[in-house]
């Protein structure tokens, strides 16, 4: 295993990352909450659309609907092709999050960005906006988080205004270098500077669970499991 620094994660062995492996989205919602953590799950518009289960440090584009008056050179011409430029250097494991605003008229994502994404090591995109070509998805191994699909693409109505920043996507803050964890149940982020602790305690409340459950198979009732394993 080779470490990285929590901060960068720039390393497809991520050491903070691996801390959470077979930690789904809901404990990990559990685990925050039980530390007084704000709520990291995105809305429930951003879901599961095709993939594996995953987490991964965040690489984030910010796009919105372009303004009446103005097009992608008012927001910055080098920003044209702002996400083309982040999925050429993703790095393997991370999660491509796009945030558009909850603008799903038009797809944001197809199957040539997801082919690079893939051969860079990419695992995920997550976007609170739509994705098309999900079919092809499976066979080129880019797991998608979105709110939905659509053939169209909106070439003229979204601008790029800004890459590697701190972004809102599915109603929450997403930094770059900030653990996703995203599955059937959603999409969550943990801020970098917490992962270590959550994870821990996410950790902990999974193998309580684990045995509770066992004891619900043995016979047990749930009020009785609730009551001796006090999992919240």
């Amino acid at each position: 295993m080779t470490a990285t620094d929590p901060a960068s994660g720039r390393n497809g062995e991520d050491a903070l990352v691996e801390r959470f492996a077979g930690l789904g989205a809901a404990i990990v919602f559990d685990a925050m909450h039980a530390m007084g953590l704000p709520n990291g799950v995105m809305d429930t518009r951003v879901r599961h659309l095709s993939g594996a289960p995953v987490a991964g440090r965040a690489r984030t584009v910010n796009r919105s609907t372009a303004a009446a008056n103005a097009r992608q050179p008012a927001f910055g011409p080098d920003l044209a092709m702002g996400t083309q430029q982040v999925i050429d250097s993703a790095q393997p494991g991370e999660i491509l999050v796009i945030a558009l605003g909850g603008d799903a008229s038009g797809a944001t994502w197809g199957a040539n960005m997801a082919t690079r994404a893939a051969a860079r090591g990419a695992q995920a995109v997550v976007t609170d906006g739509a994705v098309r070509d999900i079919a092809d998805m499976p066979a080129i191994g880019i797991a998608v988080y979105a709110q939905g699909t659509s053939p169209r693409v909106n070439f003229q109505h979204i601008v790029t205004l800004a890459i590697d920043q701190p972004v809102v996507c599915g109603g929450v803050l997403v930094a770059p270098g900030d653990i996703v964890i995203a599955d059937h149940d959603g999409v969550i982020v943990v801020p970098a500077a917490q992962a270590r602790e959550v994870a821990q305690r996410a950790r902990a409340m999974h193998e309580t669970e684990e045995r509770m459950q066992a004891a619900i198979r043995d016979g047990a009732g749930l009020v009785e499991a609730i009551r001796q394993y006090k999992i919240r």
